[in-house]
């Protein structure tokens, strides 16, 4: 999946995709408020296996934070904000990534030109990549200083890291400059690069390096945690024929305080963190003693994977402490519980470490474990659209097992100030029910008009909580109906949405699934009683994903999106970015796609869009789930202000009036400079910009709508004739 990533940059800069303007600008500023306190990381997309850097990004003389996940190649950058020491308090900044370049496996900040300014390593093309830090604009940005290589008898060799593999990049030595320290090609030894800078009187704007020696500490890594001593160096690195331990994330730390460094080893075989003692010198490291199960404070990680070791001063109290996060992304990972803090209440060049907990970050998050699934609804009928956000659990790691779980967060908005409060991380009680992955949507699915709650899941099916609410004007009240709606199976993963498709008057059924494709089944009834019926498995034609992408995991969403006044059936996908296709209602078989990578965003993989007026400003605002199980917030850029928004007429010069405004049962319009003998087609729109109801009238000097079936809340109605339309804003009381 990461030549896909790869490939949306791509598209992005080629232009080959039919991307539009951008109008959506990224927000994560709006307040979330969880267990009583607002948090400041809220939108920042959840993170589950992520190293953790330090580097001063805004040049305000305070270190902030970054972190880099490998598995979704995402680059987080967060403002230091802390006021005193030993409090840990980041707000999401997400401005300073752009000034990152694309990364490889790694990111690494450390500062190799004596300038003060942190430079960056990763991985690059060939192992070692080296960027030159600089501020500009009171922004650190990195320009390209060099591919590591070292001398050899036969020519140039690069400095290997293994992909996926983290290195040691630290002054091993103490001479003044960067050293460099990777497991080699077949992941047995330590190759020590050596920076002869210093050595060679070179200035500091430089890095020289050589292979000191192919098995740094005289240890090498075979099949068992424990690593065999006194190795010997002869014949170069990668002279062992075969290993377990392909895949190493590795860290210098002077652990015992006796001035020169020991190591943490983290292989992908063990779950667990490998100390070795260094009872040799700085030049000449032999490694004589091992912890191969670390377990300070006597708190086993819980990672339940391969870890990477970070050294930095997270709590901002003056001294580095130890941070372990998991360095895979998978199904057997931690996702929730996955940075672990243990701080250091010794000193940086003697410490002394107490675990604090596994959810450092993380309880500022807006975070479900994995594959975030939002959706929008008005759950206690305020008028206010509020947030549920599905996926694919939490990974407990005692059971080892994920729970599945729906939050909610009521909608406390006023105009122009987005905000939400967690209510419940387990609505309904649904972890009891043991889904695989819930991927909730609401609309009526029974039949009586009254909009339920529907749960897509990774084995296919759909489950529903019918509403038994009088109408759709009273809060809502679910109750078990079904684990598995009756001939509904889409393969792996459904992603159900409700819509009238053929716009007959009848809820009908759409289901993304894990190929990418879209289902259709459609009400065939006569009468208030649902009878879906599949009437396309590949709706369209449509299959989203590049090229590249065999498994396409579509999440549909189907509404306005912007201030074209056109529904628009928007999917978000595996590579992680938003189609869009237009001319959908009524069309079965080639729905054309207008846009492969929409407003340029690209967040982690999968991609799961929902959109609505958050803060019924008239404006759109534009949610997204992903992988991480985190949450992005994005809302109408200010240069398009004056033109976006349901509120605004998006063509022609089409004037209306209506009253009452508010309204309870009955809403007069009067439209002007039309002829009486000109046809309106009417729609009335909710704020997810789902069309409720439709219907064409002749323009007589005043046109009556009945309002009193709808549910109290904001709406907006549409009037096309011909080449002309309006659109109006009510208040439904």
């Amino acid at each position: 999946m990461r030549s896909n990533y790869l490939l949306a940059i791509l598209v992005s800069i080629l232009g080959t995709a039919q991307a539009q303007t951008s109008s959506y600008q990224e927000n994560p500023t709006a307040t979330v408020v969880q267990n009583g306190t607002a948090i400041t990381t809220a939108w920042c997309g959840g993170i589950n296996s992520s190293q953790i850097q330090k580097a001063d990004l805004n040049n305000d003389g305070t270190e902030d934070l970054i972190t880099y996940d490998h598995n979704t190649r995402t680059l987080k950058t967060f403002i230091n904000e802390s006021t005193s020491p030993g409090v840990i308090n980041y707000r999401y900044a997400p401005k300073y990534a752009k000034n990152f370049p694309t990364i490889q496996f790694y990111a690494i900040l450390k500062d190799y030109n004596c300038d003060g300014i942190p430079d960056l390593f990763h991985r690059g093309t060939v192992g070692i990549a080296a960027y030159k830090g600089a501020y500009i604009n009171n922004e650190l940005t990195f320009t390209f200083f060099k591919d590591l290589y070292y001398p050899s008898p036969s020519g140039p060799i690069n400095a290997y890291v293994q992909p996926n593999d983290v290195p040691s990049i630290v002054d091993i030595d103490r001479d003044g400059d960067l050293d460099f320290v990777s497991f080699d090609v077949i992941g047995t030894k330590m190759p020590f690069y050596k920076n002869m800078r210093v050595e060679n009187g070179y200035s500091c704007d430089s890095i020289n390096i050589i292979e000191q020696t192919s098995c740094w500490g005289s240890v090498t890594q075979g099949f068992y945690r424990t690593h065999a001593q006194n190795a010997s160096c002869k014949g170069g690195s990668g002279s062992l024929n075969k290993t377990r331990h392909t895949g190493n994330c590795i860290l210098h730390v002077d652990v015992d305080g006796d001035n020169d460094y020991d190591l943490f080893g983290a292989n992908v075989s063990f779950r667990d963190v490998q100390l070795l003692y260094n009872g040799g010198s700085l030049n000449s490291a032999l490694i004589t003693s091992q912890d191969t199960l670390f377990d300070a404070d006597n708190h086993e990680l819980e990672l339940n994977t391969w870890p990477v070791s970070n050294w930095l001063d997270i709590d901002n109290d003056g001294k580095n402490d130890l941070v372990f996060t998991p360095h895979l992304n998978d199904i057997s990972s931690a996702n929730y519980n996955s940075i672990a803090l243990y701080k250091n209440i010794g000193t940086t060049a003697n410490p002394s470490f107490d675990w604090i907990n596994d959810s450092t970050l993380i309880n500022d998050i807006i975070d479900v474990g994995s594959y975030s699934y939002p959706t929008l609804f008005d759950y206690d009928k305020d008028g206010k659209l509020d947030l549920f956000v599905g996926g694919a659990g939490y990974f407990n790691s005692i059971t080892k097992l994920r729970e599945n779980k729906l939050a909610y967060y009521r909608n406390t908005s006023t105009p122009n100030n987005i905000s939400f409060e967690l209510i419940t991380r387990d609505f309904l009680n649904l972890s009891s029910k043991n889904y695989t992955g819930i991927y909730p949507t609401f609309g009526d699915i029974t039949g009586d008009n009254i909009d339920d709650l529907v749960l897509g899941n990774d084995s296919g099916y759909v489950a529903v909580y019918r509403n038994m609410a009088s109408s759709n004007s009273a809060p809502a009240n679910f109750t078990f109906q079904t684990d598995s709606l009756a001939g509904i199976d889409v393969g792996n993963f459904s992603f159900p949405l409700i819509y009238d498709y053929n716009q007959d008057g009848k809820t009908d059924l759409i289901i993304g699934n894990e190929i990418g494709y879209i289902n259709l089944y459609q009400d065939s009834s006569a009468t208030s009683s649902k009878d879906l019926k599949l009437v396309a498995n590949q709706l369209g034609g449509i299959k989203v994903g590049s090229s590249f992408t065999f498994l396409g995991y579509a999440a549909p969403f189907i509404g306005y999106i912007d201030s074209t006044s056109e529904t628009a059936l928007m999917i978000g996908n595996a590579d992680g970015v938003i189609e869009i296709y237009d001319s959908i209602d009524q069309n079965y078989n080639n729905i054309p796609r207008t846009d492969s990578f929409y407003t340029s965003i690209q967040t982690a993989y999968r991609a799961v869009p929902t959109v609505g007026d958050l803060d019924n400003n008239g404006s759109l605002d534009l949610i997204i789930g992903n992988q991480n199980g985190g949450l992005q917030l994005f809302t109408m850029a200010p240069n398009n202000s004056g033109s976006i928004g349901l509120n605004q007429i998006s063509k022609g010069n089409l004037h209306i009036e209506l009253y009452p405004n508010p309204t309870r049962d009955e809403l007069f319009l009067t439209i002007d400079a039309l002829g009486s003998d000109r046809k309106l087609n009417i729609d009335i729109i909710d704020l997810t910009g789902r069309s409720i109801e439709q219907g064409t009238y002749k323009n007589d000097k005043t046109i009556s709508l009945s309002t009193s079936h709808l549910n109290a809340g904001i709406y907006f109605i549409k009037i096309e004739s011909n080449d002309q339309v309006g659109v109006k804003k009510f208040i439904k009381e």
